[in-house]
């Protein structure tokens, strides 16, 4: 019904977010992107609207789901245009430079819901999650262990916690607000975290917005969880307490089980285990699996 670019043009500004983003890896204009994206809401009367930075459709989408299943068969068949993204922090070094036929995303999740529901509708094609959250019991997603790792704490440098003159304990982080994310983001790491009986600052971003994370401890009091990937992206301004978290966390590939098998998929598998050894030659931390 729609031919792949006209199509590509809505879900990519589903799936980026922005205009601009779309335009990037389309190799067109925004007024094309929009024209197109319209178009395909119009034909199907459906209700294009963006709330809270992101993109909906009101109305029966049945018609333009099964569209999408067609448009993916067609990319996946061709080995053409496949769309792979990953959770906050793990984009730069899994997916920065990765050849075609695979186009990255901005790589900032900060949850498993919002991902899962690209990969069903078919707009997005691999996505790159966090264990332990992911859909290993979903029998429509296979899921690819790539890494393991500690979840720390994450302070400011200046954070009074990093002079303590003992041993730090859990006892002593109380009194410090520690950064969490909407109910359900992260599903198991919340239950295990909560647990800890900190007190808890909440953050209402789904997606990572540096000034509602990490910039909430520029205070020098607040506290985030962060992971061997986040600590590199801040470039040394935060540092892990030397505490444990007792949350062990991982890079994990997940794709529709029917693509699972396929020679692009392996190859991607292939490159990316590569880079997980790669990493943990760099980043002590990190076990490939």
């Amino acid at each position: 019904m729609f031919d792949p670019f006209r199509l590509s043009c809505l879900d990519y500004l589903i799936w980026l977010r922005s205009g601009q983003e779309a335009t990037n890896r389309l190799a067109c204009n925004q007024a094309t992107v929009s024209r197109n994206a319209k178009s395909v809401a119009d034909f199907l009367e459906l209700d294009a609207r963006k709330l809270e930075g992101e993109w909906t459709l009101g109305g029966d989408l049945s018609l333009l789901n099964a569209e999408r299943e067609v448009h993916q068969l067609y990319r996946w068949t061709k080995g053409e245009a496949l769309r792979i993204d990953a959770i906050y922090g793990v984009g730069a070094p899994y997916l920065e430079g990765l050849a075609a036929p695979w186009v990255g995303g901005r790589s900032d999740f900060m949850g498993i819901t919002y991902p899962l529901a690209l990969l069903r509708h078919s707009i997005l094609d691999v996505w790159i999650g966090c264990y332990p959250d992911l859909p290993e019991e979903d029998p429509d997603f296979a899921v690819i262990h790539l890494s393991r790792y500690p979840a720390f704490f994450l302070v400011d440098r200046a954070h009074p916690l990093l002079e303590h003159p003992e041993a730090l304990e859990l006892e002593d982080l109380r009194g410090f607000p520690v950064l969490a994310l909407p109910e359900g983001a992260f599903p198991k790491m919340q239950v295990h975290l909560k647990g800890l009986g900190l007190e808890r600052a909440p953050v209402g971003a789904t997606r990572h917005e540096p000034r509602r994370w990490e910039g909430r401890t520029e205070d020098q009091l607040t506290i985030s969880y962060g992971s061997p990937h986040t600590v590199a992206c801040f470039g040394g301004a935060k540092v892990p307490l030397p505490l444990s978290t007792g949350l062990t966390l991982g890079d994990s590939l997940v794709v529709k089980r029917r693509f699972a098998e396929s020679e692009v998929f392996q190859q991607l598998v292939t490159q990316l285990r590569g880079r997980a050894q790669f990493l943990s030659e760099s980043r002590s931390a990190l076990e490939c699996c």
